[in-house]
């Protein structure tokens, strides 16, 4: 009798803890699924903010409107902008003075109210001189003289027009369009002058669009 008391014990305690069993694997499931989702829902908050600050402050696309960049840009032009030495310099408190012939995108400012993309020419301590249609950077290594548009980016471009002289002063930079036709591009020749190293937001790297006119600069 003792015998089948046990017995029937036994099958009511595995009939009783299969249910609780279920519920436990349940809630067990549920759990883990919680936890996937909040785990992907952190991951995606983490690549936003990430994405967010390499646009802001690495590499980031710009569409050209304009023809002050004619003929190596034009309207509808979409470039890659190199943010990280500006972004870098910021972070030590120093200047990013990027090399001559590079395309720059120079940040808003009194005289425009919107950005403007030229390029270098000159650097801090050299003269910039225009006179007779030519060109000519005077500095330590080059007393005489030489001609920046002899560079491969710039043996096409249109020779300037009249007269002006200029001293690049420290932590600053000489930088034109492309464009020389008169009055076709608001540079360093006008009344923005000389472009602070704070006022460059990053250089030109490539031109993704067109897609037949992908270019690296």
């Amino acid at each position: 009798m003792d015998q089948k008391n046990s017995q029937s014990s036994a099958q009511n305690t595995r009939v009783t803890n299969a249910p609780i069993r279920g519920e436990l694997d349940k809630k067990s499931q549920l759990a883990r699924k919680r936890f996937e989702w909040l785990r992907a829902i952190i991951c995606a908050i983490f690549a936003v903010i990430i994405f967010v600050l390499i646009l802001n402050y690495v590499i980031t696309p710009i569409s050209v409107k304009g023809i002050s960049m004619q003929p190596t840009l034009r309207t509808g032009n979409i470039m890659l902008v190199y943010k990280w030495p500006e972004t870098w310099a910021r972070i030590t408190g120093t200047q990013y003075i990027p090399n001559r012939s590079n395309v720059v995108i120079i940040a808003k400012n009194s005289v425009s109210q919107e950005q403007l993309i030229k390029r270098v020419i000159g650097l801090p301590g050299e003269t910039i001189s225009i006179s007779n249609n030519r060109l000519t950077v005077y500095n330590q290594n080059n007393p005489a003289g030489f001609n920046p548009d002899s560079a491969s980016c710039c043996r096409n471009l249109l020779e300037p027009i009249g007269t002006f002289t200029t001293t690049v002063p420290d932590g600053q930079v000489f930088a034109l369009g492309d464009n020389r036709n008169p009055g076709a591009s608001i540079d360093s020749r006008s009344s923005i002058g000389n472009i602070g190293s704070s006022q460059i937001v990053g250089k030109v790297v490539m031109r993704i669009y067109p897609l037949n006119e992908i270019k690296f600069f």
